[in-house]
């Protein structure tokens, strides 16, 4: 794997602020869609700090629609940008807590594999930017994207799998519209936790 040259990335073109209370730990959520999990997250979790990203205009706009409607808490910060930018420009070395994945674009192609998130050097740096002890979630209905997400994150990148579960429909209630959609067909949800020790 070839490394991660964050100095020739390009810059985001988010102009917010960020900056978390002291002493709640970080959590970012990648690709956030609409909405449905991060503000759920954040009512749940207000002892956390919740950086929920977007980068596609429209899922975005509704994300902040539901945002203001629901006077939320200080404890989330809806952000519309690239990921990769956000988080080389604003998130320093060892500082985060825990990254979520919640079905991230799969890219099925064998030829598409380097633009998986678990396959591309920008990966390292992400996890430069995980605290000791710090965790990463992934859930998908793609077994070949479990896979290659297991395999790279023990393998690849050294991190220690902590939980391994399969789920199926009526096990859980959803946590984003693609899992509403994939439990209601009777998709398997995979869903890995990692640490990084």
């Amino acid at each position: 794997m070839r490394k991660f040259e964050n100095k020739r990335f390009p810059k985001s073109n988010w102009n917010g602020e960020f900056t978390p209370p002291q002493g709640l730990p970080i959590v970012i959520e990648i690709g956030c869609g609409v909405g449905l999990h991060p503000i759920r997250f954040s009512k749940e979790n207000p002892d956390k700090f919740l950086v929920a990203i977007e980068h596609t205009q429209t899922k975005f706009e509704k994300f902040y629609r539901r945002y203001k409607n629901n006077r939320m808490p200080s404890n989330l910060l809806p952000v519309h940008a690239n990921a990769l930018s956000w988080i080389n420009e604003f998130v320093p070395e060892n500082y985060v807590d825990q990254y979520i994945f919640l079905f991230p674009n799969p890219y099925p192609k064998k030829s598409q594999e380097n633009k998986r998130f678990y396959a591309m050097p920008f990966f390292g740096h992400l996890i430069d930017t995980l605290k000791n002890k710090g965790k990463i979630l992934m859930a998908t209905n793609e077994e070949f994207y479990y896979s290659g997400h297991r395999k790279y994150l023990s393998d690849v990148w050294g991190l220690k799998i902590v939980s391994d579960k399969q789920n199926k429909i009526g096990e859980n209630i959803p946590r984003t519209h693609f899992e509403k959609k994939y439990l209601e067909r009777g998709d398997t949800i995979y869903e890995l936790e990692f640490v990084k020790d």
